[in-house]
């Protein structure tokens, strides 16, 4: 009876895992996927342009009311390429966050109305993350109020752009059953050749061992020089750069998978 009940179970976990893989099944097939996040757009038509024309599906976020956002973002769009917001949010210390940034002590109204307009600044964006933050991301009451807003936003997702290690935006943006993710890699953090190299090697050793990685890099000329190398390295290996949207409905299909096989494994174990 024992061995009935537990070949009842495979197959049960075997026709699951067929089921929610079947609904993307080149990404299973290949040896991972990646996403990749450019930041800090807007500021530089040359760059923007460099960067939209690359032939892998990179992900673009805008920084709001900067010269070149709209442009590009609509140029972006029109090459099929995915469209984010880079919403600006405190630092620690008294760095600069650029037009739109949201801060401590905002009331709710002004906290909402910056994010509103940050919003229809950049057109085409399907998700936001923070530029900055490393201080207004472990805000718990700031935090609700941004997943609140996007969460009215069906069509947006938020990425933790990870700045701080006590963050809470990932947290935050659960509570609100917001579609997220957050950033695994920093590309150009130091901005040298050999660093960044040693950057794409981490993320591809984190491919190898997790099948999925989300990186952001900036428009430095060593970044764009390194993605042209690399970009080639990684559909090589059989990895897939995906979109953000893209990434995040592939990570939350295997943790959809992860935890009915644990549910169901609970339910033999009972029996």
């Amino acid at each position: 009876m024992r061995r009935i009940k537990n070949r009842s179970f495979l197959v049960i976990l075997f026709c699951l895992v067929t089921f929610l893989h079947g609904v993307k099944p080149s990404a299973a097939e290949n040896a991972g996927y990646i996403a990749i996040i450019i930041d800090d757009l807007g500021s530089s038509a040359i760059r923007a342009e460099q960067l939209i024309k690359m032939p892998a599906q990179l992900t673009y976020s805008f920084l709001p009311h900067t010269p070149y956002a709209e442009k590009y973002a609509f140029k972006a769009h029109e090459l099929g390429k995915e469209v984010m917001l880079h919403l600006p949010m405190k630092p620690e210390g008294n760095k600069d966050m650029g037009p739109g940034g949201l801060s401590e002590g905002m009331s709710h109204a002004q906290f909402i109305t910056t994010v509103r307009e940050a919003i229809h600044a950049i057109p085409f964006a399907v998700g936001v993350n923070n530029h900055m933050g490393s201080l207004l991301t472990r805000s718990v009451k700031d935090m609700h109020w941004l997943m609140q807003e996007l969460k009215a936003r069906t069509n947006l997702y938020f990425v933790d752009s990870r700045t701080h290690g006590a963050t809470v935006a990932a947290q935050m943006a659960d509570r609100n059953h917001l579609q997220n993710a957050s950033r695994d890699i920093f590309l150009d953090h130091v901005i040298e050749k050999e660093a960044i190299d040693v950057q794409f090697q981490r993320l591809l050793n984190r491919v190898s061992y997790a099948g999925h990685a989300l990186a952001i890099g900036h428009p430095h000329t060593l970044t764009i020089e390194a993605l042209t190398h690399w970009i080639n390295i990684i559909e090589e290996r059989g990895i897939k750069i995906v979109p953000v949207s893209e990434y995040i409905q592939l990570i939350e299909g295997e943790r959809r998978i992860w935890q009915a096989s644990l549910s169901l494994s609970r339910k033999a174990a009972k029996n």
